[in-house]
């Protein structure tokens, strides 16, 4: 039998498994989905998973004596690197199989490997979440189920947030386990005291445009009453959640409480609250996550490598939003660009999220 052998591994390369598929085997089937459960314990508005372990080809099982399990639910236990947080594998309780997620393949690319058939879990998002901008994959239509996949659960019609439904409450924020949890307050005028140059988000940073010497607070766009939110398919992002693509919210930190009558203001001495722990990913960039649940939470640049001061990324996954998961009474989404684009793993995926955004 003609095999391919695949690697996947954790952001800080703790957590490493080779496996083997059959060649005739490829591209292996994936779901992007959009459940309740994948989005508080990853952050990211869209989790995908690959079956690593075949009898035939690969019967061995990954280690996973450096990572950390979560039983988020009877059906299925996660595994997640304790050191990093990256998200790396689901162990299915009926017959101990693995599924990888596949942000953690480790190849130039992954168009060849993977090949994301369906949006499952829609009913969950109330609005939809980011199926409505992954609709068309390398040409082809990816079909939408409410539920799992399967022939009994289509997409039905859901409601569209309203971009002038402005939020005039704190937003709550949680992980799965609610090991950390915060509330977002809607932009107030100490929010324009922060500092950025522009992400790369908004201007590739290969062309090195990014200076914001007069501090335009472009994460308050429009009439600045919305924090604004993107994608980021980054090589980075991406083996640090184990997801090919992130959701980040662009707030000061002055807009995040830890607790519900925003009397707690986030923590300017550098410490972090809760189940939380840091990573740091490259130089001058932490990371938090859950450490009991693994969930992405934040992303920090500190203002000497960056010239940042009091804005963080924050995962969008996590926002409990009345409208649903696109969380638009409080943010506003960036259409231009998916960050990093020239950088995603599955290039098909990243082209059919810029496309359905702009459309």
């Amino acid at each position: 039998m003609n095999t391919r052998e695949l690697t996947v591994s954790c952001s800080c390369g703790v957590a490493k498994h080779t496996f083997q598929v059959s060649s005739s085997s490829l591209p292996l089937p994936a779901h992007l989905c959009s459940c309740d459960i994948s989005r508080r314990i990853s952050g990211s508005l869209l989790t995908s998973y690959i079956n690593i372990t075949h009898p035939a080809t690969s019967p061995s099982k990954p280690d996973t004596s450096r990572l950390t399990p979560y039983d988020s639910s009877g059906i299925l236990r996660r595994w997640f690197c304790t050191t990093c947080g990256t998200h790396m594998y689901l162990e299915y309780h009926s017959d101990r199989h693995f599924e990888a997620a596949t942000g953690t393949l480790q190849c130039e690319a992954s168009d060849d490997i993977v090949e994301f058939k369906s949006c499952m879990w829609i009913g969950d998002t109330q609005d939809g979440g980011a199926s409505k901008w992954v609709k068309v994959i390398n040409g082809k239509q990816l079909e939408a189920w409410m539920e799992n996949a399967g022939a009994q659960n289509k997409q039905k019609t859901l409601p569209s947030s309203s971009p002038h439904l402005v939020s005039k409450n704190a937003v709550h924020a949680h992980c799965h386990c609610k090991g950390v949890e915060f509330w977002i307050s809607p932009p107030t005028p100490s929010s324009r005291l922060s500092r950025s140059p522009y992400p790369d988000l908004m201007i590739p940073h290969h062309l090195n445009k990014s200076a914001n010497p007069d501090n335009m607070p472009w994460w308050l766009p429009g009439d600045g009453t919305r924090y604004l939110a993107g994608t980021c398919t980054c090589a980075s992002c991406r083996r640090a959640s184990g997801s090919d693509i992130t959701f980040w919210a662009f707030v000061p930190t002055s807009n995040i409480f830890l607790d519900s009558v925003l009397s707690q203001p986030f923590p300017q001495d550098g410490k972090y609250w809760g189940a939380m722990r840091k990573y740091t990913s490259s130089i001058g960039v932490t990371r938090t996550f859950c450490s009991q649940c693994g969930a992405n939470v934040f992303w920090h640049g500190d203002e000497g490598t960056f010239g940042r001061k009091d804005l963080v990324d924050v995962a969008v996954g996590l926002l409990d939003a009345p409208s649903g998961a696109r969380a638009e009474e409080i943010l506003a989404w960036w259409a231009g660009r998916v960050s990093f684009e020239e950088n995603a793993l599955h290039k098909g995926l990243a082209s059919g999220l810029q496309g359905g955004l702009r459309e």
